[in-house]
């Protein structure tokens, strides 16, 4: 799934005409697919923060139990597993550095943040559903732009979605922000 379709998408729940698909944008149009996109943005680092977290494998060195967390290829948000062949290693996570029972070569699986989503994109996290961070996107949108109602059914729905995907089918319940008007 594409991020100009997910923007469409909203565009389309928001009552506007979908002109995503057109070459050039006028000024009030850049502006509004800005800002969508921003929230999108947010709405979309919840997620892989949360609730679906991007998982990368990566073979690291140890040093005397050691390693620095910054070459890592992606931006880490935390390590998940620490594996030397075929045995699980333990580990300690510090804010720069990972401490392991282990010295030499050994993998390394950890969730990290993706890049900044750009329109042309493609959503990594294939789990996810068009519907459901349309619905995040416009949440933050009409937060921004202090339209609480809408932000608030808008929230309530990419919570639900996220639940429902989040547990394979089964419905659970997630924590919904407080909103104050």
């Amino acid at each position: 799934m594409t991020v100009k379709k997910i923007i469409g998408e909203c565009l389309i729940k928001m009552g506007e005409t979908d002109f995503t698909s057109k070459t050039s944008y006028t000024e009030t149009e850049q502006k509004l697919i800005d800002s969508l996109l921003a929230a999108l943005n947010i709405a979309y680092r919840e997620v892989v923060c949360e609730y679906l977290p991007l998982v990368h494998t990566e073979t690291v060195l140890f040093e005397k139990g050691e390693y620095a967390v910054a070459p890592l290829e992606k931006k880490i948000i935390y390590p998940i597993r620490v594996t030397k062949g075929d045995s699980v290693v333990a580990f300690k996570a510090y804010a720069d550095r990972i401490v392991a029972a282990t010295d030499g070569y050994a993998a390394l699986e950890y969730a990290y943040m993706p890049d900044e989503l750009k329109l042309a994109d493609d959503i990594e996290n294939l789990r996810l559903t068009q519907s459901a961070l349309s619905d995040g996107a416009l949440g933050e949108y009409y937060f921004a732009n202090k339209v609480f109602d809408l932000a608030k059914s808008f929230d309530s729905s990419f919570r639900e979605k996220l639940g429902f995907l989040r547990y394979k089918g089964r419905r659970l319940m997630l924590k919904e922000r407080r909103w104050q008007v």
